[in-house]
């Protein structure tokens, strides 16, 4: 889904897909690294995330923002359950933050579809359209 948001999407999208691959890439880089159960490189990630995509819903014109904030919201309470009850089942942690993973890109990827729906061009179409020099 991420690449459609890539080569379908408007710039926000775009923006947002390159967001969601850091932020994959820091959670992977950071999985040996926890404190009190709580893996911190995937929580200040999140905590980033959710930073950016509010104030992209505050001061954009598109509506998955709203949406993503949302569910990013209940993906830092996801983190702060785990600090604060470190015997909650690390599969129970994984499970829930998969989920909430899901839906964050299912949010993109509904605003791509819809921006599609409407008629909007890629931004990558206009990247190209950019590029090419047309003769005189």
């Amino acid at each position: 889904m991420i690449p459609a948001a890539w080569f379908k999407g408007g710039h926000p999208e775009r923006f947002a897909a390159g967001l969601l691959l850091i932020a994959y890439m820091i959670s992977v880089l950071s999985a040996p690294y926890r404190v009190a159960g709580v893996i911190v490189g995937d929580a200040a990630a999140d905590f980033v995330l959710t930073l950016i995509f509010g104030h992209m819903a505050l001061n954009g014109n598109r509506w998955w923002p709203v949406a993503m904030t949302a569910v990013l919201v209940l993906t830092l309470m996801v983190h702060v359950a785990v600090g604060l009850a470190p015997e909650l089942d690390h599969r129970a942690d994984i499970s829930a933050r998969i989920g909430l993973g899901v839906l964050t890109v299912s949010c993109l990827f509904a605003g791509v579809f819809e921006r599609w729906l409407a008629g909007e061009r890629p931004a990558s179409e206009t990247i190209r359209a950019l590029g090419r020099v047309s003769a005189p």
